[in-house]
């Protein structure tokens, strides 16, 4: 058994649709920008004269909710500094960035999911550059980056892979990261007792991150690390292949930036943060098992910070069970169907909660109920006015099924004596007409039961 020690660090964007501007200069952000070099400015591409702004106040607000959630110490005084490396994706020949020799970071000392944080911070997105074409499209650089370095106390890529799934769900209950722009990882894999180590660069999915360790464990079994090295992922190879002898801090020539000042937040500002941080999605899990639902079940609904929502609104009012049932499968299934996501729908808490209720107590199908769930997430309506109107209503009465079961063995004497004689195929047939005669208003179940009796009289 390979004794592995991993550490990540997780790059991202912040939420673009709120930080709205690049970090330290008014352009406008977006990843879905076509055409290159169109949201640029003298600033963000480093013209001679021009000195950044001070850091975008969304961008700092964000990154500040991302370190409570990880349960860091916040920092009141965030110097940002200068990390160099000549690459042309930096016109400035340089990084703004919290971390380093002399940076401060927004958060440190942290813990999520029995995994250590050392540092949450603030840095600048570098340039696209095509090395290729030797083109570069400065139309991301700038973008406020959150990075997130854990200590190195991963072990396996099973653990990897269910941590960054739980802090994805949890950035995104304080609605941090833009989900559809991605995460980097650079992962550090070492199988030496000196933690003499393999930095592996840029790596953007979590099935390649669990990819990227297992072979660069076997490459270590293999190849002992003497030098601590940094190398780059090569996805459709599944190999790394080296780039360089890992630079130390010193080669970084890390300085402070001199045209920022020390950026200053206060109890007060962390206060305001803090007061509207919603429960860790652990805390909600824990609760929904409680309310006795199933614990895969429980980590579905915590899984979206909408769909948690809703489902503790709905639970007020509806057996806890049953509403699991419904938005963990019947709800995923039509948004999924419709290609829409809760946030995206203007679903009416108490519409759905009357659907539920009318399921609840058996006064409509399950059948009946799940046509009027995808309607309700087109357009908002009272399922029980709809109900009446529409004479949706169940038939349930024992009587009235079991006339219908009858008409059905009547009209259909052959399928009858078919399953006598052993077809189970035909058991279905005479239950599909029923429910087809009473327009799937009856309850499959009670028509099966009653059919049943009937035959084998």
């Amino acid at each position: 058994m390979v004794n592995a020690k991993i550490g990540l660090e997780i790059h991202g964007y912040l939420m673009m649709n709120e930080t709205k501007k690049k970090l330290f200069c008014n352009c406008d952000i977006s990843t879905s920008e076509t055409t290159p070099n169109t949201n640029i400015c003298p600033i963000c591409t480093g013209q001679p004269g021009n000195k950044p702004m001070m850091p975008n106040e969304e961008a700092v607000r964000k990154i500040v909710a991302c370190a409570l959630m990880l349960g860091c110490k916040v920092n009141y005084d965030l110097l940002f500094q200068r990390k160099h490396y000549n690459y042309p994706d930096l016109p400035n020949g340089y990084q703004k960035t919290m971390s380093g020799a002399y940076g401060v970071p927004v958060g440190q000392n942290g813990e999520f999911s029995g995994i250590r944080i050392n540092e949450v911070h603030l840095e600048e997105d570098p340039a696209r550059y095509d090395p290729i074409t030797g083109k570069v499209d400065y139309n991301r650089c700038g973008f406020p980056l959150i990075e997130i370095v854990t200590e190195p106390d991963f072990t396996s890529t099973e653990q990897v892979s269910d941590w960054i799934k739980n802090l994805l769900t949890a950035l995104g209950y304080v609605n941090a990261i833009d989900k559809e722009a991605g995460i980097k990882s650079d992962v550090n894999v070492s199988i030496s007792p000196k933690f003499l180590r393999a930095e592996i660069k840029n790596v953007n999915s979590i099935k390649s991150i669990v990819r990227a360790i297992e072979y660069e464990i076997e490459r270590q079994q293999e190849e002992p690390v003497e030098k601590m090295e940094t190398r780059a992922w090569v996805d459709d190879k599944s190999v790394t292949k080296l780039m360089r002898i890992k630079e130390t801090v010193s080669e970084y020539m890390f300085i402070p930036e001199p045209d920022l000042p020390v950026v200053q937040i206060d109890d007060e500002f962390i206060k305001e943060i803090e007061d509207g941080l919603p429960e860790r999605p652990q805390v909600k899990i824990k609760k929904f098992i409680e309310l006795g639902i199933p614990e895969v079940d429980a980590k579905i609904i915590a899984s979206e910070v909408e769909l948690a929502h809703l489902f503790e609104k709905v639970v007020k009012e509806i057996d806890p069970v049953l509403a699991a049932n419904w938005l963990r499968r019947e709800l995923k299934r039509v948004l999924h169907y419709n290609e829409k996501t809760l946030a995206e729908i203007k679903l009416d808490e108490k519409y759905l909660i009357e659907l539920l209720k009318l399921v609840e107590e058996k006064k409509i199908t399950d059948t009946t109920a799940q046509r009027l769930l995808e309607k309700l997430i087109r357009e908002p309506f009272s399922p029980n006015q709809y109900v009446k109107e529409q004479k949706l209503e169940a038939v349930s009465g024992e009587k009235e099924l079991k006339q219908f079961c009858e008409d059905a063995i009547k009209e259909n004497s052959k399928a009858a004596e078919d399953f006598k004689k052993g077809e189970e195929k035909a058991l279905n047939f005479l239950c599909g007409f029923v429910m087809r005669k009473t327009k799937g208003k009856a309850d499959p179940a009670k028509v099966k039961k009653l059919m049943l009796e009937l035959l084998e009289k």
